[in-house]
C-alpha cells in the first residue's frame, strides 16, 4: 500500500474489500502472496490523474497519468486490458462493447460520420478472435456507459436514456416488459426511467442489481434477489422489475454511486459516503464491526485527506473504491 504523505496536487484512490488475489495491492514491492481483505478504506494509489477504476473479481485496473496500472490476476492479453474501459463483461461470460462500423452515417446536417456498432460477443475468447455474436447499428445517440450484471447489460446513451438487454429468464433485471416487439436479447429502452422527464447521468450494475442516477441526484434501483450459489445470502434490498427511487439519508442528493454483486455505494453532494449490502469481504468499508453486512444506508467513517474532496466511487463484485481530487484553490 501507499503510505507516504499525499502530494497536495495529486489525486488519490482508496479501496476496500476482497483482496485474495492482490487486486487491491498496487504496491509492486509487496511480497505477500495472500494479502488480507481490506475492511476499511485504505489509500492504494496516488497520481496526478486517476480515472475511475475497472474492477473484476480477480483484478483491478486503473488508468493513471495516461498509463494502465493493474493489480491482481487478470487476462494475459494486453489488448484486453487496453479495451477494459470500453467493454462490459457479464457473469455469464458475454461481452458488450461499442466498435467502429465500416459504413458511415449521416449526422443529420448532411455530413457523413464514421458509424458505430453495439457489438455482443459470446465470451472473451470470441473478442480475441474478432468473432461477434451479434451487432446493432447506433443510429441515434452515442453510448456513454455500458454496465454488466449477472445475465445482461445496462446501456446509458449520451442523451440520458437507458436501455437493457439480457436473459429473458431474469426479466426483472431488465427493468422493462419483454415482448416480440421488444425481446430480452435486444437493446430495449427502460420506459419507467424515460418517463421521469429527467436524463440519467450514470448507470452501474452488479450481480442482479442495476442502478441509475439522475441529473438531479436521485438513485433508482431494480433487479431481483440472488440465485443459485448466492441464494443462501440474504437479499440486501427489496428489488423488483420497476426502477424504484431509493432515498439516501433522508433524501440527500447523490453525486455518484456504484453497484457490486451484493453491495451499493453512494457519494452524496455534501461529500459523505454511504454503503449498504454485503460486507463479508469488507466491501462496504464499514469495518469488521459491520459483520456480514448492513440492510440500510450507513455512513462510512471515511476521512478525506486535508485539501482533498471525494469526487467518485466505484465497485467491483466484492470491492469498493473512493476517488479523491485536490480542492481547487
Amino acid at each position: 500500500m501507499v503510505d507516504a504523505p499525499p502530494n497536495p496536487t495529486h489525486m488519490l484512490l482508496f479501496a476496500a474489500g476482497f483482496n485474495a488475489c492482490g487486486q487491491l495491492s498496487f504496491d509492486s514491492n509487496s511480497d505477500r502472496h495472500e494479502p488480507d481483505d481490506l475492511f476499511c478504506f485504505a489509500k492504494v494509489l496516488e497520481a496526478e490523474r486517476i480515472e475511475r477504476p475497472v474492477a473484476r473479481l480477480s483484478y483491478t485496473q486503473v488508468r493513471i497519468d495516461g498509463r494502465l496500472c493493474i493489480a491482481g490476476i487478470g487476462p494475459r492479453d494486453s489488448r484486453i486490458h487496453s479495451l477494459a474501459h470500453f467493454f462490459a463483461e457479464a457473469a455469464n461470460g458475454e461481452v458488450l462493447m461499442v466498435q467502429d462500423d465500416d459504413v458511415s452515417v449521416c449526422d443529420g446536417q448532411g455530413r457523413r460520420q464514421p458509424g458505430k456498432l453495439l457489438v455482443k460477443y459470446s465470451c472473451m475468447e470470441r473478442v480475441r478472435a474478432c468473432d461477434p455474436l451479434k451487432s446493432w447499428p447506433l443510429k441515434g445517440a452515442a453510448v456513454s456507459t455500458i454496465a454488466a450484471f449477472a445475465a445482461g447489460f445496462a446501456i446509458l446513451y449520451q442523451d440520458g436514456t437507458v436501455a437493457t438487454m439480457g436473459d429473458a429468464r431474469f426479466q426483472d433485471c431488465l427493468g422493462r416488459d419483454v415482448s416480440d416487439e421488444a425481446p430480452a436479447d435486444q437493446p430495449g429502452i427502460v420506459l419507467d426511467l424515460a418517463d421521469l422527464e429527467e436524463p440519467i447521468k450514470h448507470v452501474s450494475a452488479g450481480g442482479y442489481t442495476i442502478a441509475a442516477l439522475t441529473e438531479s441526484g436521485g438513485i433508482y434501483l431494480w433487479g431481483m434477489s440472488p440465485h443459485r450459489a448466492e441464494s443462501r445470502k440474504r437479499p440486501f434490498l427489496a428489488l423488483s422489475r420497476v426502477p424504484n427511487y431509493i432515498e439516501v439519508d433522508d433524501g440527500k442528493d447523490v453525486k455518484d454511486m456504484a453497484v457490486g454483486d451484493l453491495h451499493v455505494l453512494a457519494l452524496t453532494t455534501d461529500g459523505s459516503i454511504y454503503a449498504l449490502g454485503d460486507n463479508r469481504n469488507g466491501q462496504t468499508g464499514l469495518g469488521k464491526s459491520a459483520g456480514h453486512g448492513v440492510q440500510d444506508w450507513t455512513k462510512v467513517d471515511f476521512h478525506v485527506p486535508s485539501g482533498q474532496k471525494a469526487i467518485a466511487v466505484a465497485a467491483g463484485p466484492r470491492s469498493s473504491f473512493i476517488l479523491t481530487a485536490p480542492v481547487p484553490a
